[in-house]
């Protein structure tokens, strides 16, 4: 088989992406191009492996894909069964999966994972764990009873020209591969120095997949490049596991300590810029066979003003009106992406910034696939494998009523790592607008000092902080406290002069030493915010209460949030120039979709 060109990452940058869709098996489809001999052909490398090898290795291989939308395949690849669990299961494989092609420090979480087990059924599947440097992933699913594991524990040490065979799945078809070939010399300086060589050929498809021996002793996980396979030898790989399990083993037996910073997942490395980067497995022969659009994660166009150019799909499912589409340069106002007009986040002490980002979340609620509300908390306390989110009421808040909660919300949490997992409303006051959202298995590493209460006075300088749900973007800005009644109903509310967005409702206020002062609430000029010793009293009245969600008090306060629409800005604000005719042109042909 004649092999194409490598592609390193800076040469990827320069591609868009490909776009498939669900069923293709065709020629044409780089990630479902057969390499070697198919399992049930008896034929290559397959002769030199006995039954038994061959029976395991098809038991413990799957294909993995990652999904823009329902139809649009971002990527796919092979991967081998580590961990069989009562509760989960583990697959290794390649961080390319979820790894965004223009930044590659940049990891797509939003991305849909199905992977496809050895006996042809498909199960969603998540990101577990990561490390950017060695592009690897552990993507976890639910158990699946019939599932084998790959042994990676055994102490053969391999020589230069032992022979091997590199295995994979394709992901529509779910055909089993293999090839064989030998172990070689690393080139000097051809690939990075942690990489080993095999002289096995394998297409994108074995990106992630098993290189074995003859015995099926598992040597190392398969990357792509142009005359040989570099891959990533056991012993590195079991190191990566070995720190990916005691980072999680840690979160789940001990509470967390003032300025720790321990994080779910490694902190994120940029790669080496020594030597061929092999870990982006598209090659440049590949180039011509892929599709140049990938809908919801590139935009080929300059973006629309103040708001980018959002499909109806888009608008609806974020809860937004729909605009004029004929008329040209609207902007869409009160949305929930709109940032802090003044961002001092940089300005902010190391361990204050550091504190904040670790503690400081992002929240949406959803009715179906409909976006609600969107909003920031902090966290309160971790007890166990249970985290406690300090947020707005107004997350929870009907848009018909507002004195009433509304059923059968889903609640999700954007965490400090970007990552999305499902909240449960706990506690809330309609009264004070306060919620308690907690999150099921998961430690939070820092929380917000709500029990040191400061003696705040007028002209203090104090911080708002506030976090974007849909890009996780912290904002800061800074402001006074002033001596001047709220115009909303509850009495307690103090004012600062800090100009949030509707992203910073319930995110925390704080002085520049960090110390937590209050609970932002949005106003048009300045910002409400509720006194940290009127939290701590409601707290204290729903730790009482127990685990049931319910209001605390019957009178409820009106706490009016401005709805999102859309409006011409003034021509001074406009920061670029519109071609009016193209864009007209492109409007009415965003109608047809």
């Amino acid at each position: 088989m004649k092999r194409e060109g490598v592609c390193t990452r800076s040469q990827t940058k320069k591609q868009k992406a490909w776009t498939a869709w669900r069923g293709n098996s065709l020629l044409d489809n780089p990630f479902e191009e057969e390499f070697g001999s198919l399992s049930d052909s008896g034929q290559g490398g397959w002769t030199e492996l006995s039954k038994e090898v061959a029976s395991n290795l098809a038991g413990t291989v799957v294909s993995l894909a990652s999904f823009a939308d329902e139809k649009t395949v971002f990527f796919a690849c092979t991967g081998i069964i580590i961990v069989n669990k009562p509760t989960f299961t583990s697959c290794l494989t390649s961080l390319s999966l979820v790894r965004s092609i223009d930044d590659d420090t940049k990891i797509l979480h939003d991305m849909t994972i199905e992977v496809r087990l050895p006996d042809n059924k498909l199960e969603l599947g998540w990101l577990e764990s990561y490390d950017l440097k060695y592009n690897v992933a552990v993507i976890n699913i639910g158990r699946y009873h019939s599932l084998q594991v790959t042994c990676l524990d055994h102490q053969r040490q391999f020589e230069s020209h032992s022979k091997v065979v590199a295995v994979g799945r394709c992901f529509n078809s779910g055909k089993l591969m293999a090839t064989a070939g030998m172990l070689t010399d690393n080139p000097q300086g051809a690939y990075r120095e942690e990489l080993a060589i095999s002289t096995c050929e394998i297409t994108m498809t074995g990106v992630g997949g098993p290189l074995v021996d003859f015995n099926g002793d598992f040597i190392g996980m398969n990357f792509y490049a142009e005359k040989e396979t570099p891959f990533l030898p056991r012993i590195k790989i079991l190191e990566l596991l070995s720190q990916f399990r005691k980072t999680i083993q840690w979160m789940a037996t001990n509470k967390k300590g003032p300025g720790s910073k321990i994080e779910r997942f490694p902190r994120p490395c940029k790669p080496d810029s020594e030597g061929i980067n092999c870990f982006t497995p598209v090659a440049p022969g590949l180039m011509d066979r892929l599709l140049l659009e990938r809908k919801s994660l590139c935009s080929g166009r300059p973006s629309y003003p103040y708001f980018g150019v959002p499909t109806k799909k888009e608008l609806r499912s974020n809860g937004y009106p729909l605009p004029v589409w004929q008329n040209v340069g609207m902007r869409l106002l009160n949305n929930f992406e709109e940032k802090f007009s003044e961002d001092i986040w940089s300005k902010l002490e190391r361990n204050v910034a550091s504190n904040m980002s670790q503690s400081v979340v992002a929240l949406a609620s959803f009715s179906g696939k409909t976006r609600c509300f969107a909003c920031t908390g902090v966290f309160i306390d971790c007890n166990g494998s249970t985290t406690r989110v300090l947020t707005s009421a107004s997350l929870v808040r009907t848009s018909d009523n507002e004195n009433k909660v509304a059923d059968n919300l889903k609640i999700v949490v954007c965490l400090p790592d970007n990552r999305h997992t499902r909240g449960t409303l706990q506690h809330y006051s309609l009264h004070y607008n306060i919620a308690v959202v907690y999150i099921k298995n998961f430690c939070c590493t820092q929380t917000a000092q709500i029990d040191n209460q400061m003696l705040i006075k007028p002209q203090k300088e104090v911080v708002a902080i506030g976090r974007v749900y849909q890009s996780g973007k912290l904002m800061a800005t800074s402001g006074i406290v002033i001596d001047k009644p709220s115009k909303l109903g509850c009495k307690e509310l103090k004012i600062s002069t800090c100009k949030i967005t509707k992203a910073g409702i319930g995110g925390p206020l704080i002085d520049f030493d960090g110390n937590f002062i209050g609970m932002n609430f949005y106003g048009l000029e300045e910002a409400p915010y509720i006194p940290v010793n009127i939290i701590l009293k409601v707290l204290k009245n729903f730790d009482a209460q127990g685990t049931v969600a319910r209001d605390d008090d019957d009178s409820p306060n009106r706490w009016p949030v401005p709805k999102s629409f859309w409006c011409y800005p003034k021509w001074h604000e406009i920061e670029e120039e519109i071609d009016v005719e193209e864009e007209i042109i492109y409007h009415r042909q965003r109608q047809q979709f």
